[in-house]
This record gives structure tokens, sequence and C-alpha cells, in this order.
């Protein structure tokens, strides 16, 4: 069931669930194109999250009882929800390395891991994007495996390099820019994904996957990263 709140004079929030999964991902991505493409008039913009989406709309045009109905008949018309066949998947090169990944012999001690089981855990999975948030083209990366589970930093750092991979609870990510942040750090990726590229803000999609490629320290260095 879905539930739809007011967030402000012209925003709603729509609640799709409680539970974060990867169903719930396919739901909130097939319905955030869905109203994208039929009230393309009265949208101004769509945040998908873990289990939500927050529609911002045109008050010029619409009320905020009008607008809450045509977005509840529309999902409520289109229920069934296919998974696309042609979802994107991005490959990001990582140089796993304590010379970048400032946590990552820490991350190896707490879980009694060799570098080797460590980032063939981490690269061998597939993650699928929650979110985008915190900073533009930041996507919130789920699910870690288990045994990679790691908390956040107590005292976040203040700078964290631009590319750093970082692991928090069940979740990765990559910094696109630099950054303060709480995450483990166990990685660098030598791609740039900072807005100097404006591409980079439509890199990262809800639904997206996305997949980790361990590289050493001379493709590391060929692909442009800093040490």
């Amino acid at each position: 069931m879905i539930a739809v709140k007011l967030a402000s004079e012209n925003a709603i929030i729509v609640y799709f669930g409680q539970q974060i999964s990867d169903e719930l991902v396919d739901e909130i991505a097939f319905y955030s194109a869905l109203l994208k493409q039929q009230l393309a008039d009265l949208i101004i913009d769509i945040v998908p999250s873990y289990t939500s989406l927050m529609l911002s709309y045109r008050i010029d045009k619409i009320n905020h009882q009008a607008f809450s109905a045509r977005v509840e008949d529309i999902i409520k018309s289109n229920t069934r929800v296919i998974k696309s066949a042609t979802i994107k998947v991005i490959e990001i090169p990582v140089l796993y390395d304590s010379k970048v990944g400032l946590d990552l012999t820490a991350c190896l001690e707490a879980k009694a891991l060799d570098l080797t089981s460590f980032i063939k855990l981490h690269s061998e999975c597939e993650y699928r994007v929650h979110a985008v948030g915190f900073s533009p083209a930041f996507a919130f990366l789920g699910t870690v495996d288990p045994r990679l589970v790691m908390p956040r930093h107590r005292t976040p750092r203040i700078n964290i390099p631009a590319g750093s991979i970082g692991i928090a609870d069940n979740q990765t990510a990559v910094y696109p820019v630099e950054s303060a942040g709480g995450w483990q750090i166990i990685g660098r990726t030598p791609i740039d994904l900072s807005l100097a590229n404006p591409d980079n803000l439509r890199l990262f999609q809800v639904g997206d996957t996305v997949r980790f490629k361990p590289v050493d320290d001379a493709e590391f260095l060929a692909l442009g990263g800093q040490r």
C-alpha cells in the first residue's frame, strides 16, 4: 500500500514501503520514470530515495489535492511493475591499496581477512543504486556482503579525496568530490565523477547496477589516478 504525505507547499512524498530491497528499488525506479513521463507538464523535480519518491510540482497549474490524486491514480492504475531488461550497468575501476584506502588496513584487521579475499568480496557483488544524494553524483549502493559490513566513523574526517570508495554499514559508495565524511575508505577510483563533467550529474539513477573492477597501481595511474 502506498502512502502520500505533504512535504511542502508544492511537494509530496509517496511512500512505497518501509524495508529497503531490490524489489522496492525496481518499483521506485519504474514509477519515477512513469510519473515523469505522464505528468511532465506539472512536475518540477522527482527525487527517489530508499523507500519513497518526493515530487515537487507547479502550484500555478495544480493544487495539492488534485496533484496527489493524479499521482495516486497513475500508481494504482499501473500496479504491474516490470523489471527493465536494459538496466544500465556502470563499471568503476578501483585500486584497493592502503596508500589510497585510508581505512583498508583497519578493515582487514577487523574482519580477519587478507587483501585478496577482501577485494573478492567487495568487487564480485553487483550493487543497485538505492538513492542519490549527500552531494551531486553520490550514489548509495547496496548491499555489501555481510562479511564486509563496517560502521561509520564516530567522528567524520574533514577531507576525503575525490574518488574514494567507502563502506558504511551495509552500503558502499564513491565520493565524487573531495568532502567530509564518515565512511570507511577502502580504495579509490581513478575516474573523474565530479561535475567538471556535467554528464556525471545524470550518471547514477535509482535502479542502476554498479560493478567495481579491481585495478593495480599501474592501471590506476594510467587511467589518471592520483595518490
